[in-house]
Formats: C-alpha cells, structure tokens, sequence
C-alpha cells in the first residue's frame, strides 16, 4: 500500500511540474529575439529596439500598430513562444506563433 501511495505521488508531482506554465513579461520578452513557426502575413523574425516598440500587448514598428500578442508561453515542456495576431493587414485573422532565440 505504502509503494502504491509513494507511487501516485510521485506521479501527481510530476503531472504538476510538467504543467507549469509561466507568463513572460514585457521585459523578457524584449530581451530575447523572436522566429516565426507559423506565419501570418508578419515577418519571419521579430526584434525589440528603436523602431520596434512593446506597450502593454500592441507591437509597434515605427509607431505604426503592427501586431497584437494574444498569448505568453514559458514552461519547462515546450519552448518559450508568443501567439501575435495581425494588426497590419486586418484582412489576415491566423495567428503568427513567434519561438524565442
């Protein structure tokens, strides 16, 4: 019985750790540099400095809206990654995923 119960344990903690997910901040996600998995009419690789700017979840490219992220990813099973919607062509309702370099 004591095998059984150490058993289930150790698998609740493994099914707990395997879903923890992290949120990035604004900050950790300007520090790192963004490939595009799947695409959306964006470009294939995003960075942060003068002409690309984040404010709260709206991209910038000089000054003009650019996309809209709708979703941080940050957990120890996959990698780290960012849903961007398009806010450039408003035609193109697919979501970019962007994975972290």
């Amino acid at each position: 019985m004591k095998k059984i119960f150490l058993l289930f344990s150790w698998f609740c903690l493994l099914q707990l750790v395997l879903s923890c997910k992290k949120t990035l901040s604004d900050e950790e996600i300007k520090e790192h540099f963004w490939k595009c998995g799947e695409t959306c009419g964006l470009a294939d690789v995003l960075q942060f400095d003068q002409n690309t700017i984040l404010k709260n979840d709206t991209i910038f490219f000089k000054g003009v809206p650019y996309g809209k992220i709708v979703k941080r990813t940050n957990s120890l099973t996959e990698d780290t990654k960012i849903a961007i919607i398009n806010l450039k062509n408003p035609a193109i309702k697919d979501t970019c995923i962007f994975h972290a370099k």
